[in-house]
C-alpha cells in the first residue's frame, strides 16, 4: 500500500513540474516572438525582389517569373507533364492559378507540356507569337486554351509591358511574322524583363538569322545581367556578336541530360568562358533560381 501511495505521489510531482515548465516556456515563446516582431524595413526587403526559375524540363524549355506580389508567368512548358514537377517545387500546392502563359513559339518542346498545364491551372492571359504548328498536339492545346476562356494575345509589334516595378520590353516580333516564311526558331518571342539596373534576356529558340537581326536593331539595350542561352546551346545559336553584344553575367542553358543532339556546343561554351560568363545547366543542375533585386542578383538554392 505504501509503495503504490508513494508512486502516485512521485507521478503527482513529475505531473506538477511539467505543468510548471510548459507554462513558463510558453511564456518565454510569446515574448520571444513579440521581441522578433518585422520592422518596416525588413518588410520592403522581403519584397523588394522578383524570382526567375529555370525549370528542369528535360530537353526543353520552361522558366518562371514571379514578381513580390506573388503574380507569375510562365514560359514555355517543356515537352510533358515533368513542367508539373518542376512547378510543384516553387508553387503551393493550393496554388491553381497562373497569370500568364507565354508560348516562344510553336516547337513541341516548348509549348508540349503546356497541355498538362492548361489541365491543371487557371491562366489569365495566354501569350504567343501568332504562329500555329500543323500537328494534332498544338490543335488540342489550342482548344483547350480557347476552352480556358483566357485573354490570347498575339506579339506583333514593338510593345513594353509594366508589371508591378518591372519592364517586360518584347523585341521580336515586331512585325506579322505569319507571311514571313521564316522557320520556328527564329520566330521565337523575344524578350527584356528589367527589374532597377538589372536585365533578363529571354531568347526562345532563336538562332543566327534572329540573333543578327537582334544585334543589327538593340545593340545598344541588350547588354544583360543573365541570359538565357537561345535554342538549348545549340551551334546554330549564340553567334560572337550576339554573346559580345548582350555580355551575360549569368548564362542558363536548358537542355537535356545526354541528349542526342549534342547540346550544349562546345563552340557555345567557349564563346560564353571567353566573355566571362558564369553558366548554369539543367541537365547538370536541376532547377536553377535567381531572386533578382534592383540592384544585384543572387543564386537560390532550394
Amino acid at each position: 500500500m505504501k509503495k503504490t501511495f508513494f508512486i502516485v505521489l512521485a507521478f503527482l510531482v513529475v505531473v506538477i513540474v511539467m505543468l510548471i515548465y510548459i507554462k513558463i516556456d510558453k511564456k518565454t515563446i510569446i515574448k520571444s516572438v513579440e521581441n522578433t516582431s518585422i520592422s518596416p524595413q525588413d518588410k520592403n526587403e522581403f519584397k523588394s525582389y522578383l524570382k526567375v526559375s529555370f525549370l528542369d524540363v528535360g530537353q526543353g524549355d520552361a522558366s518562371m517569373i514571379e514578381w513580390p506580389s506573388g503574380k507569375q508567368m510562365l514560359v514555355d512548358c517543356g515537352r510533358d507533364a515533368s513542367v508539373l514537377s518542376g512547378l510543384g517545387d516553387f508553387m503551393p500546392f493550393y496554388d491553381k492559378y497562373i497569370d500568364y502563359l507565354l508560348i516562344t513559339h510553336p516547337d513541341y518542346d516548348h509549348f508540349g507540356g503546356c497541355i498538362d498545364v492548361l489541365k491543371r491551372f487557371d491562366i489569365g492571359e495566354i501569350v504567343y507569337n501568332g504562329l500555329v504548328a500543323d500537328n494534332k498536339a498544338w490543335d488540342y492545346f489550342w482548344d483547350l486554351a480557347i476552352s480556358e476562356g483566357a485573354t490570347i494575345t498575339r506579339i506583333s509589334k514593338l510593345d513594353t509591358w509594366k508589371i508591378e516595378n518591372s519592364e517586360l520590353k518584347f523585341l521580336y516580333p515586331d512585325s506579322d511574322i505569319s507571311i514571313k516564311g521564316i522557320n520556328n526558331n527564329d520566330s521565337s518571342i523575344v524578350f527584356l524583363l528589367s527589374f532597377g539596373e538589372m536585365d533578363i534576356l529571354f531568347t526562345g529558340d532563336a538562332e543566327e538569322g534572329l540573333e543578327e537581326y537582334l544585334v543589327t536593331t538593340y545593340d545598344n539595350i541588350l547588354d544583360s545581367e543573365i541570359l538565357k542561352v537561345g535554342h538549348h546551346g545549340s551551334g546554330t545559336s549564340s553567334i560572337t556578336k550576339f554573346i559580345d553584344a548582350v555580355k551575360p553575367k549569368y548564362s542558363v542553358i536548358s537542355v537535356g541530360e545526354d541528349n542526342n543532339y549534342g547540346h550544349p556546343s562546345l563552340r557555345v561554351l567557349k564563346r560564353l568562358e571567353r566573355v566571362q560568363s558564369e553558366v548554369f545547366r539543367t541537365d547538370l543542375l536541376g532547377n536553377i533560381s535567381f531572386n533578382i533585386y534592383e540592384n544585384r542578383i543572387e543564386r537560390v538554392f532550394e
